[in-house]
């Protein structure tokens, strides 16, 4: 049923609901103009004011009023009311769309407050938005409908406009985490200066909290055990990287005396857990060495060093991708570390034995030009421009066991040293180290066996036509020549004796061996072409 009422204009509605309480007196003027006041009996006090009207409405919903039935203004409801209710009161397509859009985006608001609250609170979080993430994504753009960035254009792509394939951003997916993990919304993907801004609000709010709450820099201790939760490279690396600009002690990089507690022990223990994941992966690899490398640099810039454990690292890595770019690097940084750590010593032992099976494997791969092979020979002698040898070659650490290092693994890396010498063809510095051998070092079996086996190597990959055979030359002078015969060999040939694996060191006579290598230069390079 319907029921008609009465309701009060809008300027009663907006009076305080105490002022329309019954009144006890209403104010009246009598014909001297006199006023008193009559005592009001019932309901609320009449309002004399003959502007003031009264609006009538039909209620808007459905009233049950058992007692009202067959009054005069109540009858039954129809079809009809129940349609014109239905069209007056039928939900707008246009106010549900702001509705739903209103909801979204309070969500986004409180996802967004969330988000930054908690990588506020977390101060190992990798995804803490640093000054290098703002600048990569001004270089790079942010993971949105990509486009080449303004250093890739070419005045070619100026002129056609952008292309139908663009490019796709190589840091489009760091980018998109890091607007992920810091609660910047969807939508900024889509404009670079919008997603430039957003980030900036957001590094700000990071660095004024730090600077407002005193935050602390992360302990060794916390960043040791973050590091054991990091399942890529790129997250060490941030982590490593934000500790320091937090303010982590530059101490707890460089000791390493007990590798338990050792912070550079746990950043090698992260790096080779990963690269295990995936040891074929050659751009993991690199990634490795990148991090290594920019970690030297920033701790140089604090006058501090990276100690032999990372160093060594490196220099095991780059020798398993057999780049040569890298080695001569982390050949001189392990060299100055002024360390004799057992661990570096194994470093540079695998480093040697996966120079070795590079060169000895049939694929063409790296290590295969007159070029690679000549840098190969620097590197394992430190002869340079001048003449002179280097200290900072693989040379270094296989002469420890020349010195009175009686260890395997110091015995090891000087036979792979000669290996590699009688590999690359070096016959006369072959000749000149065994002259550089202690009387107790060149009794051993062991020794004279691995000099015979690199000797005839040598010979079988040396130019033919070389014939300088200077006496009494030094080692330095031995190493010269040399490597100006490696430019000299025949590559192909050089490939299909290096291919060949050796005859056994059991059928080799020791005696004769010692007495070839005790003759002349060129008596001695004779001897062995004809074993």
């Amino acid at each position: 049923m319907i029921r008609s009422a009465a309701r009060l204009s809008q300027a009663d509605l907006s009076v305080a609901p105490h002022l329309l309480r019954p009144k006890t007196f209403v104010k009246k003027l009598g014909k001297n103009n006199e006023i008193y006041y009559t005592l009001v009996k019932k309901g609320l006090a009449h309002n004399l004011d003959p502007e003031k009207e009264y609006k009538f409405f039909e209620m808007p919903n459905l009233l049950l009023d058992l007692d009202a039935e067959g009054t005069r203004h109540v009858r039954s409801v129809e079809d009809t009311d129940e349609k014109l209710m239905t069209a007056r009161w039928a939900e707008v397509p246009r106010r549900r769309a702001v509705q739903t859009r209103s909801k979204a985006f309070e969500e986004q608001l409180y996802e967004s407050r969330g988000k930054a609250r908690e990588i506020m609170s977390q101060p190992t979080n990798i995804w803490r938005i640093t000054s290098h993430d703002i600048v990569s994504a001004a270089l790079h753009g942010g993971p949105g409908p990509q486009r080449k960035s303004a250093r890739e254009l070419t005045p070619a792509d100026v002129i056609s406009g952008p292309s139908s394939t663009p490019t796709p951003s190589r840091n489009s997916k760091i980018i998109e985490k890091l607007r992920l993990e810091n609660g910047i919304p969807q939508h900024a993907v889509n404009e670079d200066q919008l997603l430039l801004r957003w980030m900036t609000l957001r590094y700000n709010s990071l660095t004024q909290s730090s600077q407002n709450r005193r935050r602390t820099a992360p302990s060794p201790e916390q960043l040791k055990r973050a590091l054991q939760t990091q399942t890529t490279i790129l997250g060490a690396r941030r982590l490593v990287f934000q500790a320091l600009s937090a303010g982590t002690s530059i101490n707890s990089f460089q000791n390493e005396t007990k590798p338990a507690i050792s912070l550079p022990h746990q950043i090698r223990s992260t790096c080779a857990h990963i690269l295990s994941q995936d040891p074929r992966n050659r751009d993991l690899y690199l990634q490795a060495l990148t991090f290594l490398g920019n970690l030297s640099e920033r701790l140089s810039s604090l006058n501090a060093q990276l100690g032999p454990t990372l160093c060594g690292l490196a220099l095991k890595l780059s020798a398993e991708i057999g780049s040569l770019e890298a080695l001569p690097v982390w050949l001189y940084r392990s060299h100055h570390t002024r360390s004799n750590s057992k661990l570096l010593m194994e470093d540079a032992l695998s480093a040697l034995t996966s120079l070795q099976s590079t060169l000895r494997s049939k694929r063409p791969v790296n290590l295969q030009t007159i070029e690679q092979r000549q840098l190969l020979f620097q590197l394992l002698t430190g002869i340079d421009e001048n003449d002179t040898m280097a200290k900072d070659s693989f040379r270094t650490f296989g002469t420890t066991f020349l010195e009175g290092d009686s260890s395997s693994t110091a015995r090891r890396a000087y036979s792979a040293y000669i290996a590699l010498l009688g590999h690359l063809g070096a016959a006369r510095t072959l000749w000149r180290e065994w002259r550089e051998l202690p009387c107790s070092v060149s009794r051993d079996e062991d020794v004279v066996l691995g000099f015979c086996n690199a000797l005839k190597q040598a010979v079988r990959v040396m130019p033919g036509s070389d014939g300088e055979y200077a006496p009494d030359s030094s080692l330095a002078a031995c190493a010269t020549l040399d490597y100006h015969a490696i430019g000299m060999q025949d590559t192909a040939a050089w490939r299909e004796h290096v291919s060949n694996d050796m005859a056994g060191q059991a059928s080799v006579n020791v005696a004769a061996c010692r007495a070839i290598l005790d003759l002349p230069l060129a008596d001695c390079i004779k001897g062995f072409g004809a074993l």
